[in-house]
């Protein structure tokens, strides 16, 4: 599905754009909400819930085990061998199991890779049946899949791949603070910085209008940079963590698009299916050094990022010179992932020296060809932490 014609594709969208609403149908937020699923599955006209969640919140959390005692009979089963990246053996599983349950709603509980899964499952049961059996979406980290109509899976050959649908938005998605507590403080801070990836690179993108897509996007980066060091160093306040899930759904606010959100998620998707990376901390990695290449090689999208020093505390700080503006949100960026612990490098996580190129083909559809072959190449390169400059 495509935007109207008055859509002209600009990443400037101040004075012409369209927005094109997703097909949710609710958002509920507040504490203990996650109790109400069995009214909630009742406003889709469904009675019987299939959940899909992973090994850590099934086994090392009550989370799952009290969902499933509040739907009561509605529950029909659960599915807890999401893994990490979603991988295609995993879902094909669930799906069978959905099948022969007779499901009529799938509640995805769980980061992104559950909730990729759900929107999975969804649409190969479509493909086999004609029916769009509608999913519900539990977040307990700010990756916010919840708001999109793509599902991300990784092949047997793990490459990521997605579909997308319209038919995939989560018709209800559900932000519970009470349950974001039982998140690992990493893995919520992390996420954390996927979120702040989103809102960033929502703004250079040419199918988001300015209202609401990008004024929510810079809200969201500002509760974003307020938030997480105050969830970092009060990991058990659930008010922090409510406040962080309000912030992650206005990063990536529901609307249609098609294709990436932007260069530093294409890097991340070659990164994190390829090298096991966590999504969370891909965009660690490569959210600050895009926006550098970015301030320096692309006037109109540096304009659009150097929007950023207002909301994050450095409004009046601003030079007028996109530039070197642009420059300074990397820094800041930059430093919001060190301070929250996340600075690293791919040889931290295994990625074996001299990858650079592999990466960069799989991060660009045009590959050799796209103008930024070379610059994605030099920037992988330096996140292995060494100086010496790359060559090809």
């Amino acid at each position: 599905m495509s935007l109207p014609a008055v859509s002209n594709n600009n990443v400037d969208s101040s004075l012409q754009g369209a927005y094109q609403a997703s097909p949710v149908k609710s958002m509920i937020y507040g504490r203990g909400t996650s109790k109400n699923l069995a009214s909630i599955i009742e406003t889709l006209g469904a009675s019987r819930a299939f959940i899909i969640t992973g090994q850590s919140l099934s086994t090392k959390t009550p989370v799952i085990k009290d969902i499933e005692k509040s739907l009561g009979n509605s529950h029909v089963g659960t599915f807890n061998k999401i893994a990490q990246h979603a991988p295609i053996l995993a879902i094909r599983e669930a799906k069978n199991l959905v099948k022969e349950t007779r499901a009529d709603v799938l509640i995805s509980i769980g980061g992104g890779s559950p909730i990729d899964s759900a929107k999975a499952i969804a649409y190969q049961i479509f493909v086999e049946t004609r029916i769009w059996i509608p999913t519900v979406a539990v977040p307990t980290t700010l990756s916010v899949a919840e708001t999109t109509q793509n599902a991300g899976f990784t092949t047997e050959e793990k490459k990521k791949i997605a579909v997308s649908h319209p038919e995939l938005v989560p018709k209800v998605v559900v932000y519970d603070g009470d349950l974001a507590v039982y998140t690992p403080t990493s893995l919520w801070t992390s996420t954390g910085i996927r979120a702040l990836d989103h809102a960033i690179e929502l703004l250079y993108h040419p199918l988001a209008s300015e209202i609401p897509t990008k004024r929510l996007a810079l809200t969201a980066i500002s509760d974003l940079f307020t938030y997480l060091p105050l969830s970092l160093s009060d990991p058990s306040s659930a008010v922090h963590r409510q406040k962080l899930f309000l912030a992650a759904y206005a990063s990536l606010f529901p609307f249609l698009y098609t294709g990436g959100v932007g260069l530093s998620h294409s890097m991340g998707h070659a990164l994190g299916a390829t090298y096991n990376i966590p999504h969370g901390i891909t965009s660690c990695l490569t959210l600050a050094p895009v926006l550098e290449l970015k301030a320096r090689t692309q006037k109109e999208e540096a304009v659009q990022i150097a929007r950023v020093l207002g909301y994050i505390g450095l409004k009046g700080e601003e030079t007028g010179d996109s530039e070197v503006d642009a420059r300074r949100v990397g820094r800041e960026v930059a430093g919001l992932v060190e301070r929250l612990g996340h600075k690293s490098t791919l040889i931290q996580y295994n990625v074996p020296p001299g990858e650079e190129v592999n990466i960069a083909l799989h991060a660009l559809v045009k590959g050799k060809d796209h103008p930024d072959f070379q610059n994605v190449v030099d920037i992988i390169h330096s996140l292995y932490g060494r100086e010496e400059k790359s060559v090809m």
